[in-house]
């Protein structure tokens, strides 16, 4: 039991350690720069922006982020719409009007490859577009050029887009209207941070560790009848006791030498004779010798009853310790097997 215990609690660190190694729940932070935040300028993972938009406001830019609709922006604003792979519904084709009138935009998506236009203006390493519609200019280009996992190994993208944010002219704002048109219903589980997510499902792992460790159940079983153990024995015993009430010791004596013969029998697999005793008990190191051969050498012809019944008692003494012993030996072979 105590050995099963251990691999639990070993099991159990384990899959707690491999936790927060996997999802890096030590260094993640409460708040605005929580790695599951959904607004992608806020978001400190590798494909959140959050360092673009930090570098901006660093720098001196006026950056800030919105959360209204195109129809109430401002054209001497530049409006950045970020998308990542979890889609928002944005349409370009509606903010065509607002930036054929004057209007600034700059839209990163996945799914840049997907909107084209005439005559580009210029454009980095077909991952990103700029064109010039109307009296306005848009800016089409792939996400991962400012992630936060691009920025680490490579800047030359972030730098095409920002070339244009200070050709365009205007305050910088990050507009995440889209991402949140929809509405949600309220959940208290989907608003958690990620830390408390995964801390809250390794307290369902352990409920149900702890409720198959005990069987399903808890606490411990609780015994509703008491029973009482049977004596292997007692039929012996019983006729013992009848016996010596009627003064019949010396059948009380024969059937006590009998058990301890047939004992003997079971441990060593022969009948045992008076003159191997000795030898037997002291080569297999077994208790009471002394006893063992005192009751062998009995003497059969004197009438004395303390005498009997005190061989009586080392026959049933010496029987008990025979069986204990050889079950024992039995539990030690099957453990090594």
């Amino acid at each position: 039991m105590k050995k099963r215990k251990i691999i639990g609690i070993v099991v159990l660190l384990i899959i707690t350690l491999y936790t927060i190694n996997r999802f890096d729940l030590m260094g993640q932070t409460i708040g605005k720069a929580n790695k599951s935040n959904v607004s992608l300028p806020l978001n400190t993972a590798k494909e959140g922006v959050s360092i673009y938009y930090d570098t901006l406001k660093t720098l001196g830019y006026p950056t800030s982020i919105d959360a209204s609709s195109f129809s109430d922006w401002n054209p001497d604003n530049i409006y950045i719409i970020t998308e990542d792979k979890n889609h928002i519904p944005f349409e370009l084709s509606e903010a065509e009007a607002f930036i054929k009138k004057g209007g600034k935009l700059i839209y990163l998506t996945d799914r840049y490859d997907q909107y084209t236009y005439p005559n580009p203006l210029d454009q980095y390493q077909k991952k990103a577009y700029v064109y010039t519609l109307g009296q306005g200019k848009l800016l089409i280009g792939d996400i991962r050029l400012i992630t936060n996992e691009t920025l680490l190994k490579d800047t030359t993208g972030a730098y095409f887009i920002l070339k244009y944010i200070e050709a365009f002219k205007g305050n910088i704002v990050f507009n995440e209207y889209y991402r949140f048109v929809e509405g949600q219903t309220p959940s208290l589980y989907r608003n958690l941070p990620f830390y408390v997510k995964i801390l809250f499902f390794q307290l369902i792992f352990t409920l149900f560790g702890c409720m198959f460790y005990l069987g399903k159940r808890f606490g411990k079983a609780k015994r509703i009848i008491d029973e009482i153990e049977r004596d292997e024995n007692e039929y012996l015993y019983a006729s013992a006791n009848l016996y010596e009430k009627g003064r019949c010791i010396d059948t009380v004596y024969h059937e006590f030498y009998t058990a301890f013969q047939r004992e003997l029998h079971r441990t060593f697999k022969r009948i045992i004779h008076q003159n191997e005793v000795l030898h037997l008990w002291e080569k297999h190191h077994i208790p009471y010798k002394e006893k063992a051969v005192s009751v062998f050498n009995v003497q059969r012809e004197i009438n004395n009853q303390n005498y009997f019944m005190n061989n009586i008692k080392d026959l049933d003494e010496l029987t008990q310790m025979l069986a204990k012993r050889r079950v024992a030996g039995w539990k030690r072979l099957k453990q090594r097997n």
